[in-house]
C-alpha cells in the first residue's frame, strides 16, 4: 500500500484544494492530510476558519483517509511522528507553486519522493477574500 501525505492550511476550502487532493489520491492508496495550526501559518495571513473546523472539512472528503494536525509550516516533524508510529510515507505532495518544498529532504532520505501536482491558478483563499472585500465596499 502506497501512503501519501499532503498538507494545507485549508482556510475557506475551495476547488483548488479539491483538485490537489484528487490529484494526490491518483498517486497513493492511503492519503493523509496535515492541516496547519493557526500558529504554523507564519507566511501569510492567519486562517479565518478555526483549526477543528478545517480538519472536519478535510476528514469529510472521500479521497482523504486520515487527517492530522501539523504544528509547523515544515511537515518534517509530523512526518517523523507518523514514521515513529509505524506509518511509512511513500509520497509527499505539494502544489507546484512552491519551488522549495519543506519536507522534501526528509521524504527522500526515507525512501520516498516528492510529487508536485500543477497548482490551480483559478481560485485561492486570497482571491476569495479580495472578492468579498470588493463586494462589501
Amino acid at each position: 500500500m502506497k501512503v501519501g501525505y499532503s498538507f494545507f492550511v485549508g482556510d475557506l476550502f475551495h476547488v483548488g484544494h479539491l483538485n490537489q487532493i484528487e490529484q494526490d489520491r491518483e498517486h497513493c492508496d492511503f492519503l493523509i492530510i496535515g492541516v496547519l495550526t493557526t500558529e504554523a501559518v507564519n507566511y501569510k495571513p492567519k486562517p479565518i476558519i478555526p483549526l477543528e473546523e478545517r480538519m472536519r472539512i478535510f476528514a469529510a472528503l472521500r479521497d482523504v483517509d486520515l487527517v492530522v494536525t501539523q504544528n509547523e509550516r515544515d511537515p518534517t516533524n509530523t512526518l517523523q511522528k507518523l514514521y515513529d508510529l509505524g506509518i511509512q510515507i511513500d509520497v509527499l505532495f505539494h502544489g507546484s507553486d512552491w519551488l522549495d518544498v519543506p519536507g522534501k529532504e526528509w521524504i527522500e532520505a526515507h525512501g520516498g519522493r516528492l510529487i508536485q501536482p500543477p497548482y490551480y491558478e483559478g481560485q485561492s483563499t486570497s482571491m476569495i477574500i479580495d472578492k468579498i472585500l470588493e463586494v462589501r465596499s
